[in-house]
C-alpha cells in the first residue's frame, strides 16, 4: 500500500479521470471517513459540463448522477444497500455497462458483476492522520 497526501489523491483521482472511457466502474472501498467520498469528488469535477455544479454525497439519495463530457457519471453509495433486488430497482446493474460509475461501499453488488463489465477499477482507501492510503487493483 502506498500513502499519499490530500494533493496527491486529487492528482490521482484526476488522472484516472482523465483516462476514464465509458463504461467504466469504479468500486472504492474503506472505513467511514476514508476518503471514498473525497476521492469521487476529485474524479468527478475535473469532468463536469456544469463548472457551477457541486458534487455531493450521495449516502442519503443512494445514487447522483452527473452529466460530464465523458458522458453520465453515477455516484453511488451502497452503504443502506441490503439486497440485490434494490440493486435492479435502483438500476445500477445496467448503468455499469452504459456509463462511468463510481461505486462506495460496492461489497453488495460484487457477485452480480458479470466478466462483461470489463474496465473495472477496485480503489481501497484508509486514513491515518490525514494520509491516505490508495491501492489500485482489477476484480
Amino acid at each position: 500500500m502506498f500513502r499519499y497526501s490530500l494533493d496527491e489523491l486529487r492528482s490521482i483521482a484526476e488522472s484516472h479521470a482523465s483516462a476514464a472511457e465509458v463504461p467504466m466502474l469504479v468500486m472504492l472501498l474503506g472505513d467511514l471517513g476514508s476518503g471514498k467520498t473525497t476521492f469521487s469528488k476529485f474524479f468527478i469535477e475535473p469532468l463536469l459540463i456544469d463548472k457551477t455544479q457541486r458534487v455531493t454525497s450521495p449516502t442519503f439519495n443512494i445514487i447522483q448522477i452527473y452529466d460530464t463530457v465523458k458522458g453520465q457519471i453515477w455516484h453511488v453509495d451502497l452503504y443502506r444497500v441490503h439486497s440485490s433486488r434494490e440493486l435492479y430497482d435502483l438500476g445500477l446493474l445496467e448503468a455499469i455497462s452504459s456509463a462511468i460509475c463510481i461505486v462506495e461501499w460496492p461489497q453488495i453488488m460484487i457477485p452480480h458483476i458479470t466478466p462483461t463489465v470489463r474496465n473495472v477499477l477496485k480503489i481501497d482507501l484508509s486514513v491515518s492522520t490525514n494520509i491516505y492510503g490508495l491501492k489500485d487493483t482489477s476484480v
